[in-house]
């Protein structure tokens, strides 16, 4: 009996268009890529490893090649024979060739920064920690930026990633650093790293000296809890947080919303996105409102972007976007799925490979 192999995709995105190219592992163990509506067989084996992007598919081969394939003119470039793991989002990414960073430009493999020790990507930035010149640095729009000094001996700097944001911790001294749009500044000269968050277009930390839990959204800083989170975590453009009173509470675009009175079971920020557990249940916040998703907890759900998909009791798989919930084919018992942008892909009870978005699917 043929086997079904599903990857461990890690793959941030927001919601893209019918273009964007879906991996998975055939029946026969081959990789194949749907792309512009096209089937493309490209290893004879599954890959090691795959990150999806908006426009192309990186990917390690069985034999530990590091490739891309771009689905504009059908093209598949190899990019490193080694290298270390890639990290990225749908937009960029970058991976360590000894301590050579590179990333892609125009489909090929490009020297960036040397003597790296640590790095980190974003949609539109990387900061890495420069061995030689004992320094953080951003590289942004073609420049490189000193942000801090890294003694010898001492800890590796600590920094958090949003989509066009780097925040950079001081540990001894209890600083709060914003790189922004090629600006660095002082956030706050007192605060824990534990409390602080980065998402897409927001930022969420205690300010210690003013006894107060901040956001920072689109230039504007904002008081949004004088209690300490217990936790918290950011997504695109929301915060959400446990405050002192075990409330949980979403900062989305400029407003907090209290959203439950009592911590919930588990809560998880993803894109746009607020899910959490409450007595059982799990509920979808968005745009200020919550929304049952179902009155268990589904065995396996995905988000991109503001796009929720899930399997439910009967192992069918549905959506919900934008408030409106809809189902992907018509098959039920189907065992797991992968979700990139707005497209599934699932095999099918029949044995065939299923890709399908809202309007249209695709048989393999």
């Amino acid at each position: 009996m043929k086997r079904w192999v599903y990857l461990a995709f890690a793959v941030r995105a927001s919601i893209v268009g019918a273009q964007a190219p879906v991996p998975f592992v055939s029946g026969e163990e081959r990789f194949v890529i749907l792309a512009n509506g096209r089937f493309e067989k490209l290893e004879p084996r599954p890959p090691a490893l795959v990150h999806a992007m908006d426009d192309q598919v990186v990917y390690r081969d069985h034999q530990g090649q590091l490739k891309v394939f771009l689905p504009e003119g059908r093209r598949l470039h190899l990019l490193d024979r080694a290298g270390g793991d890639p990290q990225g989002t749908r937009h960029r990414i970058a991976w360590l060739s000894a301590d050579t960073l590179k990333t892609i430009r125009e489909g090929r493999a490009r020297a960036v920064a040397t003597n790296v020790a640590a790095f980190g990507v974003s949609d539109s930035l990387i900061v890495v920690h420069d061995t030689l010149l004992n320094e953080l640095r951003v590289l942004w729009r073609g420049t490189a930026q000193s942000i801090a000094q890294v003694e010898r001996g001492s800890e590796r700097p600590q920094w958090l990633l949003g989509s066009n944001v780097l925040v950079v911790f001081n540990k001894e001294a209890r600083r709060l650093s914003l790189f922004q749009a090629g600006r660095l500044r002082v956030l706050s000269d007192s605060t824990d790293v534990g409390i602080a968050v980065a998402g897409g277009g927001v930022i969420g930390w205690w300010d210690g000296h003013a006894r107060v839990f901040k956001a920072l959204f689109q230039g504007k800083e904002q008081e949004i809890s004088d209690l300490r989170p217990a936790s918290a975590k950011a997504g695109d453009g929301l915060i959400a947080f446990i405050d002192g009173n075990g409330r949980l509470k979403c900062f989305e675009r400029g407003t907090v919303h209290r959203v439950l009175d009592e911590p919930p079971t588990e809560y998880w920020v993803k894109d746009s996105l607020l899910l959490y557990l409450d007595r059982g249940r799990l509920m979808l916040f968005r745009s200020g409102v919550s929304t049952l998703v179902e009155p268990y907890v589904p065995e396996q759900w995905q988000v991109e972007g503001g796009l929720l998909a899930y399997l439910d009791m009967n192992r069918e798989l549905h959506g919900i976007a934008q408030g409106e919930r809809f189902r992907y084919g018509t098959e039920a018992a189907i065992k797991r799925f992968d979700l990139f942008g707005d497209r599934v892909v699932y095999r099918s009870p029949l044995g065939q490979f299923v890709v399908a978005n809202r309007r249209k699917s695709w048989i393999y």
